[in-house]
């Protein structure tokens, strides 16, 4: 990673040091039980293209982190608190309050002459219920604005999603991330139009996965070289990469043997 150092030489070296310290986590973490490489497309990220997402994500005032914005297998992704803090930077006066609703809490709202008010109480917020919807709050200088999604309207977001991974694991976090998305989508779309560009990689809107997605996937799933060599002669010519992603993955497999 000294190459990739040296490409950010221009950026705090503190943060470039925690950025090249989650680059070789995401290189080097093995799945706990059977020891293979987890993210195996990571491979296909040279120190170039490493430098290019870190000084993408610097161009809208934000950090790399690894924590609230991520590099997944499909590109970039921001939660719901990289959201906010991109409204904070734009508009630092902003009032933002995401949350979920779940049966038995008691929420309404109205607008009266642009202002908006609401209510949300939470019953029984330590006992777990089933999400209803959410809504996404944000009041500036550039008005006052409400967003609802329903559980239905989660869930359609979640379908076209390529990382349900995640939603599996921290469904509520992505959930309040569709909210906060939808809400600067709606409202503040020339404030969030490049991390929109880019975190829409990570959902395909026509289709719920792309067929070279499809096939990764499929090849990541493969542990032996026998099955490697045959799923190599029957799909031959997949993709543009197909090959070189083979080739990666038979190296993978010889070093976890």
């Amino acid at each position: 990673m000294n190459k990739l150092l040296e490409l950010l030489k221009d950026y705090p070296i503190e943060q470039v040091e925690k950025y090249i310290a989650y680059c070789n986590k995401l290189k080097n973490e093995k799945d706990k039980k059977t020891g293979q490489l987890k993210n195996t497309w990571f491979a296909f990220l040279t120190e170039n293209k490493l430098a290019e997402l870190y000084r993408r994500v610097a161009g809208e005032g934000l950090v790399l982190d690894g924590e609230h914005i991520t590099i997944q297998s499909t590109g970039l992704s921001y939660d719901y608190v990289a959201y906010k803090n991109k409204m904070l930077l734009t508009y630092p006066e902003s009032l933002i309050d995401v949350a979920l609703v779940r049966e038995d809490d008691v929420f309404s709202f109205s607008k009266d002459a642009g202002s908006v008010y609401y209510s949300h109480t939470i019953t029984n917020p330590f006992s777990p219920k089933v999400v209803i919807g959410g809504y996404c709050v944000i009041k500036n200088k550039r008005g006052e604005f409400l967003t609802l999604l329903s559980k239905a309207d989660i869930d359609k977001h979640r379908k076209v999603a390529k990382t349900d991974f995640i939603w599996q694991q921290w469904f509520d976090e992505m959930a309040m991330k569709t909210l906060i998305k939808k809400a600067c989508k709606q409202h503040f779309a020339d404030v969030f139009t490049e991390i929109e560009l880019s975190d829409n990689d990570n959902y395909n809107l026509e289709n719920p996965l792309s067929l070279e997605l499809k096939w990764k996937q499929e090849i990541d799933a493969i542990d032996t070289v026998e099955k490697l060599k045959a799923y190599y002669v029957a799909n031959k010519g997949k993709g543009k990469d197909f090959d070189k992603y083979i080739t990666i993955r038979n190296k993978q497999i010889h070093e976890n043997s």
